[in-house]
């Protein structure tokens, strides 16, 4: 991420004369926060970057209390819980992602409670030493100085890296939020996915319509609006497959009949209304949502004869 040109500006005082001077003349007409901003901060690679403690160094983004909060709607607390067993598992980002997965369908206190168990016993674990055994070891008479020192670890090959006490940072720079990579869906209200969820369940046709009925009414956003029907075009489309593959023996035969007409298709139109309205009875007639496809097969029919 680069930085805007005004704020890279206020390090270049070519037009303020030479040297030193330039740059004393530059600072007396900035504003105090672009002062702050000059004495505080550095260019790197084209940007103004500002020093912070380095107290996150060693801790990955994925394993950050505050990164899990957002990604699984939980408290700051069940976030603290939840990096600190992962951390103890040497939890990976993809293993995270896997867990916020199982989470969601789970639940977050069963989560909480199993990981840390998890964790708990990991740690038991990797300290159920032997002590006797490890004194015994650490007793015997090496032979040689040399590989003693090889038993210790080597000291200078295990020290552990210490990180600087500074880390700089390009200001305006987000990386928890750039960490995230939100969607749209995931930017919009909960309400609005409250909507989606609603939509994508479906799976009888009279409740999908009301659905569309009481969204109509709420004028959504064009960008909202335009995912919603999308998808209750998708989930109308589902429901009427799974109609078409179990029409019953009356649809059935209503719908051969309509495909195997010729010249009198008028009249069977006429017949198949009555049938509809009752004014015809039958035995076994369609369900409601059958006479969707008898109709839908009628027109095609019907465009397949028109000269």
């Amino acid at each position: 991420m680069k930085t805007t040109s005004s704020e890279i500006d206020l390090f270049n005082h070519e037009d303020f004369g030479e040297g030193y001077l330039a740059m004393a003349y530059h600072v007396r007409e900035m504003s105090q926060l672009d002062r702050v901003l000059f004495e505080d901060c550095t260019v790197a690679d084209r940007a103004v970057v500002a020093p912070h403690l380095n107290v996150r160094s060693r801790c990955p983004i994925h394993l950050r209390p505050e990164y899990l909060q957002k990604r699984i709607g939980c408290t700051f607390q069940q976030a603290v819980l939840l990096a600190d067993a992962w951390s103890i598992i040497e939890a990976t980002a993809k293993m995270v992602d896997a867990f916020i997965v199982w989470i969601k369908a789970r639940g977050i206190d069963q989560a909480v409670a199993w990981f840390e168990h998890l964790a708990v016993k990991l740690a038991e674990v990797e300290v159920s030493w032997d002590a006797e055994a490890i004194e015994q070891l650490q007793g015997e008479d090496t032979g040689d100085r040399d590989d003693a020192h090889d038993f210790d670890g080597g000291a200078e090959d295990d020290q552990e890296e210490i990180p600087d006490l500074y880390g700089y940072h390009v200001i305006g720079y987000d990386e928890l939020t750039e960490a995230m990579e939100l969607t749209w869906e995931e930017r919009q209200p909960r309400s609005y996915k409250s909507l989606l969820a609603q939509v994508r369940g479906m799976d009888d046709l009279d409740a999908l319509r009301d659905l569309g009925k009481k969204v109509f009414a709420l004028r959504l956003a064009r960008d909202q609006a335009g995912v919603f029907w999308y998808e209750y075009r998708k989930s109308q489309m589902r429901i009427m497959e799974v109609v078409r593959k179990s029409l019953g023996v009356s649809a059935r035969q209503l719908v051969r009949q309509i495909q195997n007409a010729n010249g009198n298709l008028a009249a069977f139109g006429a017949r198949l209304y009555k049938i509809q309205s009752g004014a015809i009875k039958m035995a076994d007639p369609p369900r409601k949502h059958e006479w969707i496809v008898i109709w839908a097969a009628y027109h095609d029919r019907q465009a397949d004869l028109r000269p």
